[in-house]
């Protein structure tokens, strides 16, 4: 199969999956804890090493060489028998893939367990797309963990059907096993277990579940029934939960982050457990530009058995990915396979990095505001048509584009002004310059953008210069960025 045939029926798979996923309603306004009855020591189960198979790599292996990063990948089978709610117990061979430092100098100590999101009917690792560049820069391992039976079979992308020599053993016993899979994995990459050690001597200090949409209302039912008992997580992002569960058992003995999209956004109020932080941010979408480049043209072109792209490769790839709309691009009204394009991974970053932050050393991030709405529950809206309250990064506050950050229910498009309508607000691109500077200033002073994604999103801005008549264009200044704030 070639890449481009490849990349085309990903695309097409996800704009498919989205599009018939159910909308879940809002939820309920309490979430009470469930006491489990996983009451045991939670096991640590066995690893092996798959065989090579047919095509010689992880189904969803990383689209790009992480050796420059100061990085490598392991794939494992991971065996063991797992407990439901009810307490029936079944066995249950299941895979993960490990990105970690190569060395000991490079790691900050810190593990985001991805629980990757199946709703397309093969697995997509998001927060792990999301924070790609936050990821590798700080030195974080990573993990791919296939927890859910429908990202495993069996689907053209899923690994059984993808390569059934490599993975013939995998056999998953059902979602209703999938939380103490998940346990057993978190329990698994801490311990440096007899034979094969997930993390090859890396001492891990700190665990923190991750989970985006489907894979976030996982993460809400596991926070509700199985963290008191299991103690194998330290923190949780919880991203996008699609049925806008924003209630939480009380006390919780763990952070919580709470990272939400416009498509989440209701008036409902939040749990106001100390331990629970709530982010709305203004005019993303459920899934995004970011995300969707880097699908078609990073993990499609991988799973074409093309070989990883070159750092060359990657930093073109996320160059294009991190468009906000400053260049309009036919992409941009793709919907759900890519089209939003406000930044929600600039927040992603930055809430990893303060859950993180508050895992170590117990220093709440500050609390931020609440989306607007209109007297009828609905997301209020700016003169530009984009969403009011929340989260303000530098795109919104600046805009060159309107973001339908809901029109596609789970998707959205992007709608980028014309050179006139440009002109009218930003006469020169100094004007947009400096406006853009003082908004990214004002992000980062919040908490809300880490520096080195400021700086990220400066750069970008230089790129609109070619929508100026020459004598318009002006200079691309340096930026530096204040200090970052989060109280």
């Amino acid at each position: 199969m070639t890449g481009r045939r490849t990349s085309l029926l990903l695309a097409g798979l996800v704009g498919a999956a989205l599009w018939l996923a159910p909308s879940p309603s809002p939820a309920a306004p309490t979430s009470e804890r469930v006491t489990s009855t996983l009451s045991a020591p939670v096991p640590t189960p066995e690893l092996s090493k798959p065989p090579a198979g047919v095509h010689g790599h992880a189904l969803w292996d990383s689209w790009h060489r992480l050796k420059p990063f100061g990085y490598q990948q392991r794939e494992y089978l991971v065996s063991g028998t797992a407990r439901a709610l009810d307490g029936t117990t079944a066995p249950y061979t299941t895979r993960i893939i490990v990105f970690r430092p190569r060395s000991e100098d490079r790691f900050n100590g810190s593990v985001m367990l991805d629980w990757v999101n199946v709703t397309a009917q093969f697995e997509n690792a998001v927060d792990t797309l999301e924070a790609r560049e936050y990821l590798l820069r700080e030195g974080w391992a990573f993990v791919h963990v296939s927890a859910q039976r429908a990202g495993l079979c069996c689907s053209p992308l899923t690994p059984k059907s993808y390569d059934p020599v490599r993975y013939a053993a995998i056999d998953h016993p059902g979602d209703q096993y999938a939380a103490d899979m998940y346990s057993q994995i978190a329990k698994v990459i801490q311990v440096h277990p007899d034979g094969l050690d997930p993390m090859d001597g890396l001492r891990v200090r700190r665990v923190i579940a991750a989970g985006q949409s489907q894979s976030a209302d996982k993460l809400h039912q596991y926070v509700v029934h199985h963290q008191e008992s299991a103690d194998v997580i330290d923190g949780f992002l919880i991203h996008g939960n699609g049925t806008v569960k924003k209630r939480f058992p009380e006390p919780l003995s763990v952070p919580v982050l709470n990272l939400l999209s416009d498509r989440e956004g209701t008036p409902a109020p939040p749990t106001k457990d100390r331990m629970y932080r709530l982010w709305e941010v203004a005019a993303t979408a459920h899934s995004d530009y970011f995300i969707g480049y880097q699908s078609i043209h990073g993990n499609g072109e991988r799973v074409a058995d093309r070989p990883p792209a070159d750092r060359a490769g990657y930093r073109r790839i996320i160059r294009a990915a991190g468009n906000y709309g400053q260049l309009p691009d036919p992409m941009f009204e793709t919907c759900t396979a890519a089209g939003a394009t406000m930044p929600m991974h600039y927040t992603t970053s930055t809430a990893l990095h303060l859950l993180d932050r508050w895992v170590r050393t117990g220093e709440r991030p500050a609390r931020t505001p609440r989306y607007e709405f209109t007297d009828d529950g609905r997301l209020a809206k700016d003169r530009f048509g984009n969403t009011k309250g929340g989260i303000r990064l530098p795109p919104v506050e600046v805009p060159v584009a309107r973001y339908e950050s809901t029109a596609c229910d789970l998707g959205g498009i992007t709608v980028p002004f014309t050179d006139a309508e440009l002109h009218e607000l930003y006469p020169t691109f100094g004007d947009y310059q400096a406006k853009m500077r003082r908004a990214t200033d004002r992000a980062v002073r919040n908490g809300w953008l880490l520096r080195p994604d400021a700086k990220d999103q400066m750069r970008r801005v230089c790129s609109i210069r070619s929508r100026y008549p020459e004598e318009d264009r002006g200079r691309c200044r340096p930026y530096t960025p204040p200090a970052f704030q989060s109280r």
